[in-house]
């Protein structure tokens, strides 16, 4: 056989896919170095509950959206299993039931007046069950709706690890991204369906959060939100057509208003399971009742008392506590 002489020809650079150029953004939104007491709450959990049960650590939230460690910094540990984590078989069952389970950190440095102090409150779920929240597989938004906003990887034991978070958070910006296309507008701006998709997940929850809450979260990130509604629209495969700045998803009417039926359900559930996870973290969060309604009364502006009793038998007291703040109006 005689040799061509046809010149060999470059190699085209393959196409980022829908899917990858998500990925890519969200691999390089996690790998942001953002705030030093973040890792010290990091290496704080590592000490406390073992290296060896934990996976992946992701910083998430207020804190981190204003990049500050005024507050309480929050952080997510993926376990590898809720037995490998817990100790008792009991809290294990519990945290697989209604994760995840929900411990409290003041880390502190120096005395007196030089004291400093970095609270954090960590939540625990196993890998198997944060993927699969993520890919929107339970009744519950509160995972795919937290990690469709910005994070930040804090530990990861291996490249592999990472890459399977990248892949997770991925799946919650498509399962976002999904809802917005059927929870918003029929033609809008992606402002427009971000906020009635946060709208929508915080209706879901019993979260006291201000009138307008949904859109400072929108407002934190505008040009990351505008870029990835139609990316994840993409590999969703949703179509969707361009009128100026509105976008118009290829979404029937009746598909809309399945959805929205099975929204409406979902919201009557989560709030049944936001009870659920208030009574079970009276009995699994240390100062679990001065927690909640602490943060309850940051949101909502309102105090209600505790007695001496109640903060002893957390569990017990769960019921009254929670009935005074429905009386309160302290819980929607």
């Amino acid at each position: 056989m005689s040799e061509s002489n046809e010149p060999t020809r470059p190699s085209e650079p393959t196409r980022a896919t829908p899917e990858t150029a998500l990925a890519r953004r969200i691999a390089a939104e996690l790998s942001r170095d953002l705030l030093s007491e973040a890792h010290e709450v990091a290496a704080h959990a590592l000490a406390r509950h073992g290296a060896d049960a934990i996976g992946p650590i992701l910083f998430y939230g207020s804190c981190q959206r204003a990049e500050s460690a005024e507050g309480i910094l929050d952080v997510y540990l993926l376990s590898k299993s809720n037995r490998a984590f817990h100790d008792a078989a009991i809290a294990a069952g519990l945290n697989w039931l209604v994760p995840p389970t929900i411990y409290y950190y003041e880390i502190r440095e120096g005395q007196g007046s030089s004291e400093r102090v970095v609270r954090a409150k960590s939540a625990v779920i196993s890998e198997d069950q944060f993927a699969a929240s993520c890919r929107d597989e339970t009744t519950s938004p509160s995972i795919w709706a937290r990690f469709c906003q910005p994070a930040v990887l804090l530990r990861a034991p291996d490249e592999a690890t990472r890459e399977r978070v990248i892949a997770m958070l991925v799946d919650a910006v498509k399962t976002a991204a999904w809802w917005a296309a059927h929870l918003g507008p029929a033609s809008g701006t992606a402002e427009d369906f971000w906020v009635a998709l946060f709208t929508g997940t915080y209706a879901s929850e019993l979260r006291p959060e201000r009138a307008d809450r949904a859109r400072l979260i929108y407002e934190t990130y505008p040009d990351r939100y505008d870029a990835m509604l139609p990316e994840a629209w993409d590999a969703l495969g949703i179509a969707y057509r361009r009128e100026g700045d509105r976008l118009v998803p290829d979404v029937s009417d009746e598909a809309r208003e399945q959805a929205r039926a099975r929204w409406a359900r979902r919201v009557k559930a989560g709030k049944v399971l936001s009870v659920v996870r208030v009574l079970k973290g009276t009995m699994t969060f240390d100062g679990g009742v001065d927690y909640l309604l602490w943060k309850i009364e940051r949101h909502s502006g309102k105090k209600i008392e505790t007695t001496p009793w109640q903060r002893k038998h957390p569990f017990l007291a769960g019921p009254a506590v929670l009935a005074k703040m429905l009386r309160a109006g302290m819980l929607r």
